[in-house]
């Protein structure tokens, strides 16, 4: 799959499950909105019918002739509070009966507590919470032959139920529109519609699974393919590595395979010099992938010891110039520290000052200029490695310390390499817990800077 294919599809894919998003977001969203609409419809009608029965009562056992304008009775405060106008006097048990028969019949099994406005103290009083298990009252509605019977029995069980609850303070807000009146708070108004959108709830679950398998997915597909992107130049630096000293010994070998090589003792010196040499860099290439390979398998174990700054860095300088990467350039040092003594392993922070200095000269398309420096900061030691080279781009300044990555320059490889050595010198440098980072060297070049925290008191 081509790399445009590949970014199409995961292009197409991505606004195909926002959408899918997007949708399940609005079906939840008017699911919602159509339930809160219902509840608020149940209710209102439920309260209408309580009050039309409240009224009816108080006609047929007092013999009021009041009416109430039923559509405009009930009058909702807030989300979860309702007030209903009576216009007269209410009695708590019965309207407690009322309530819990009317929102049994309009399927309202949720909780709720109601109260009665008392002009008087201008309190809601004689206050109750109902679940949606109660039972209702065994108060019987009266009909016009009952009504003067009742009438005795109202009093005394509106005596007794008084005395019960004592008008205390329910705590419901009160209204100032209306005299008499009751509210009704729903204080868990969400379990109504909760159960009913409890599917949409399942299949968003099942939709949220789904993201993230394909999120996964696509992390898997990147992974995969960079891994096949690092594979390949990682097999064709390998082979251009290993290709040109094997054809070097090789050809080195037939020539001293000639018996008249003898008489040349000078090119027989020079040949097998180079058979030594190449054998050299086919070593060191093969210890820099077993080295590689045992400290990504966590087998490295770092020998720590007391090395002092200045002296170190100045020995692994003059070692480096003295190889053969090193002996034809200018490598400056410059300190500003009297001593400086740290932990560290000496053979592998000599081999992180190698590998930064050897980039620095390979990197670079004019005589290369490397000036080393060490400092003291409020985050602890610093060793700049500063150089006059190519430069490394912004984007690419923490891609260059991943394994195998090197700097795409097209069908361009001026200089050839494994993409190993920032690699390793990131992997030394944090298991020392030191701290390393790549800066722009203007007007032109990098600078390498390896932090070191210091010691806790």
């Amino acid at each position: 799959m081509g790399r445009n294919t590949l970014r199409y599809v995961i292009i197409l894919a991505t606004f195909s499950v926002l959408g899918i998003i997007l949708i399940q977001f609005f079906f939840l969203r008017n699911t919602v909105n159509l339930n809160e609409k219902k509840f608020h419809e149940a209710t209102t009608k439920a309260l209408n019918v309580v009050a039309q029965k409240l009224v009816s009562y108080n006609q047929q056992v007092h013999g009021s002739t009041q009416k109430v304008d039923l559509p405009n009775a009930v009058d909702q405060i807030s989300n979860n509070y309702y007030v209903v106008n009576v216009n007269e006097d209410i009695h708590p048990g019965l309207l407690e009966h009322f309530l819990v028969q009317e929102f049994k019949n309009h399927n309202l099994n949720v909780d709720f507590e109601y109260a009665i406005y008392d002009c008087e103290n201008e309190k809601m009083v004689y206050g109750k919470h109902l679940t949606e298990n109660n039972d209702t009252l065994t108060q019987i509605y009266p009909t016009s032959k009952q009504s003067d019977d009742c009438l005795a029995e109202e009093r005394l069980f509106e005596q007794h139920y008084k005395a019960q609850t004592a008008k205390l303070d329910c705590g419901l807000p009160v209204c100032e529109k209306y005299t008499y009146y009751f509210g009704v708070y729903f204080p868990s108004r969400s379990k109504y519609y909760s159960s009913q959108v409890h599917a949409w709830y399942v299949v968003n679950g099942f939709l949220l699974i789904i993201i993230l398998f394909f999120g996964y997915t696509l992390y898997v597909i990147f992974k995969q393919r960079q891994l096949s992107e690092i594979q390949k130049n990682f097999i064709n630096n390998l082979t251009h590595e290993f290709r040109t000293p094997i054809a070097s010994i090789d050809l080195s070998s037939k020539v001293l395979a000639d018996p008249k090589i003898i008489e040349h003792p000078q090119r027989l010196k020079d040949y097998s010099q180079i058979i030594a040499e190449q054998t050299q860099r086919l070593s060191a290439q093969v210890d820099k992938v077993l080295q590689m390979a045992s400290i990504e398998k966590q087998q490295l174990q770092l020998d720590l010891e007391s090395v002092e700054l200045n002296r170190f860095i100045q020995k692994s300088i003059a070692d480096f110039k003295t190889s053969q990467n090193g002996n034809q350039y200018r490598i400056t040092f410059r300190s500003e520290l009297e001593e400086a003594t740290v932990e560290a392993d000496p053979l592998h922070f000599s081999n992180v000052i190698f590998n930064i200095l050897d980039n620095a000269i390979k990197y670079c398309d004019e005589d290369p200029k490397i000036e080393v420096r060490i400092s003291q900061s409020k985050k602890g030691f610093q060793i700049e490695i500063a150089d006059n080279g190519i430069g490394i781009a912004k984007e690419y300044r923490k891609e260059i310390f991943n394994r195998f990555y090197r700097i795409p320059t097209g069908d361009i490889h001026n200089v050839k390499g494994f993409g190993l050595g920032l690699d390793y010198v990131n992997k030394i440098t944090t298991r020392h817990h030191w701290r390393i980072e790549v800066s722009d060297n203007s007007p032109k070049g990098s600078i390498f800077t390896i932090t070191i925290p210091k010691k806790k008191a």
